[in-house]
């Protein structure tokens, strides 16, 4: 039988292998991680064989933490799985004969959450196994882990040599697009390296600081900047503590933009040159707030007209990591009218929010002057 894993190490592996920044948060919330370890301890994982140990949602539900710790060798996990597959009334019978008092960690009620949420989930992204050919009404078991999942959790499996078992399983088990999320979620949490952007044009890479929000306007430089404009260029880039990148000072001031630091900066300005006149992009990346919302855009207008550029010749784009981040889904709905919003785990992907005529068209919205 597999090593045992305790609950908080079951989550806190979840949370590395379903980052909550590209997945739903259910992957790897408490009762995701209680039911891998409790899958494990009765080896309900999937092979290849016709002797695979499945277990029915309840089963979990039932679990008892003191089972979990005190009760592991492979007989005791082996009359707890022959309890758990029979009713509560066993489960209760067993409890009595080892002396543990009965305390559930969940409500009978989260079976539902576990089986229409979290092993809907797991299995839709190859980590479970849901036995073929039983009717949706039969209460035989049905959930296993998938072997190669599974192994993910062996306690043994720690550190760096984890990270690459992750990256590996992620490659190997997880469609195109969740990988690329995956692979993002996991890039933005890491934020012990300088963060080196490729600048468009040949200008060259810059070096930003080791940030969340840096790691998301690389994004909307090497990736959002070549699919939506013509000829970008890379003006200003501002970092905390009064740290300006210019990009260019005879480019601004062919344009006709004197950068004073000591003005409120966006996070990032840039111009398509492809465009007659040239649009600017002011960008916002949203860590933890600050979104482009209506005074904010209202102020960014302000800061523009002191660098000599026209409002009507303004875009705006507030960038998140993903849809899932709390950020995101917390400033979403403060977006200003005529303004975009674009996440690094989406990067070909592009959301814009606008008015409608009554006759339904749509009609972009004027900068406010």
């Amino acid at each position: 039988m597999r090593g045992l894993i305790d609950l908080d190490e079951a989550t806190r592996r979840l949370e590395i292998i379903f980052p909550r920044g590209a997945f739903d948060t259910t992957l790897s919330g408490v009762l995701a991680g209680w039911a891998v370890a409790g899958m494990i301890y009765t080896n309900a994982v999937a092979s290849t064989d016709d002797d695979t140990v499945w277990i029915r949602p309840s089963g979990i539900i039932w679990q008892q933490a003191d089972v979990l710790a005190t009760r592991t060798s492979p007989d005791d996990r082996r009359e707890w799985y022959r309890a758990i597959s029979k009713n509560n009334f066993a489960v209760q019978d067993l409890l009595k004969k080892w002396e543990l008092p009965p305390a559930p960690r969940f409500r009978e009620n989260s079976r539902e959450t576990l089986r229409d949420e979290i092993f809907g989930a797991l299995r839709n992204n190859g980590a479970v196994r849901q036995r073929a050919g039983l009717p949706t009404s039969s209460s035989k078991p049905r959930w296993a882990l998938e072997s190669h999942f599974a192994d993910l959790f062996d306690p043994s499996l720690t550190g760096d040599e984890f990270l690459a078992a992750v990256d590996t399983w992620t490659s190997e088990h997880l469609d195109a697009g969740s990988r690329l999320k995956a692979l993002r979620a996991r890039a933005t949490a890491d934020f012990d390296h300088e963060v080196l952007v490729q600048l468009p044009g040949g200008g060259g890479t810059r070096s930003l600081e080791p940030s969340e929000s840096s790691l998301i306007l690389k994004g909307v430089i090497e990736e959002w900047a070549p699919r939506r404009l013509n000829d970008p260029l890379v003006l200003t880039i501002s970092e905390p503590g009064d740290k300006l990148y210019v990009q260019d000072q005879q480019q601004l001031s062919m344009l006709g933009i004197n950068i004073d630091v000591s003005n409120l900066l966006p996070d990032a300005l840039l111009a398509d040159l492809g465009t007659t006149p040239v649009t600017f992009w002011i960008i916002e990346a949203v860590a933890t707030d600050g979104p482009i919302n209506d005074h904010r855009k209202n102020q960014l207008l302000t800061w523009a007209a002191q660098q000599q550029i026209r409002p009507e010749s303004c875009q705006f784009l507030t960038a998140f990591s993903s849809r899932g981040s709390s950020p995101a889904r917390r400033r979403l709905k403060d977006l200003a009218a005529g303004t975009y919003a674009w996440y690094l785990g989406e990067p070909t992907m592009e959301l814009h929010w606008s008015e409608l005529s009554s006759g339904g068209r749509v009609f972009p919205i004027r900068p406010s002057r």
